[in-house]
């Protein structure tokens, strides 16, 4: 009975061995297909431009709005001084949410690709949640979690989440899909057959 259990115990260990691998292979394969977008091809140009463009943008973005709550708190923190702390901390996010959403705005216009701005904002999406949950795994204190939430709702959450939202519908209006039109006429010269 004993050597049955162990038998049974032993296949599940190795069954389980083997999915764990499995699992371990497709996550590295992922992994190295997604680090291969930002390397160049023989010609010296980026395997996926919009990858590396957008990850570029994004950068920048979180430059901007730090240089842009730092405005924000400079100039407005004397207007809302007599507000409620939820008013006044509101008012400091939606005034740079809303201006950062305004130069994205401009540059949607000005980019000839119309998924740049709304890649950018999904990549500094990817961003808050990797620091939401850093700081869940760093912070073990519910409390001081807490806090960390409310910085984050204020400062990352409702001003990526207002430019994710209005990048979003500039890009379901404005983005058309390329058509193919076969192949260029310099690759019939190329290809063997």
């Amino acid at each position: 009975m004993d050597q049955n259990k162990d038998y049974l115990r032993q296949i599940e260990d190795a069954e389980r061995e083997r999915r764990r691998k499995e699992r371990k292979e497709k996550w590295a394969k992922r992994e190295k297909n997604f680090w291969k977008a930002f390397l160049f091809t023989e010609d010296g140009k980026p395997k996926s431009g919009f990858m590396v463009y957008t990850v570029c943008l994004s950068l920048v973005y979180v430059l901007l709005f730090i240089a842009l709550f730092y405005f924000a708190i400079e100039w407005l923190t004397p207007v809302t001084a007599s507000w409620p702390v939820f008013a006044g901390n509101l008012a400091q996010s939606l005034a740079v949410g809303g201006v950062a959403a305004l130069i994205s705005l401009a540059l949607h216009r000005l980019f000839s690709d119309k998924r740049l701005m709304f890649g950018c904002y999904l990549w500094l999406t990817a961003y808050a949640v990797l620091v939401c949950v850093s700081m869940l795994i760093m912070l073990k204190d519910r409390e001081a979690f807490g806090a960390f939430l409310h910085f984050f709702a204020w400062f990352i959450l409702i001003p990526v989440a207002l430019g994710l939202a209005a990048t979003y519908l500039l890009y379901r209006r404005d983005y058309v899909p390329r058509k193919p039109d076969g192949d260029a006429p310099w690759k019939k010269y190329t290809q063997r057959r």
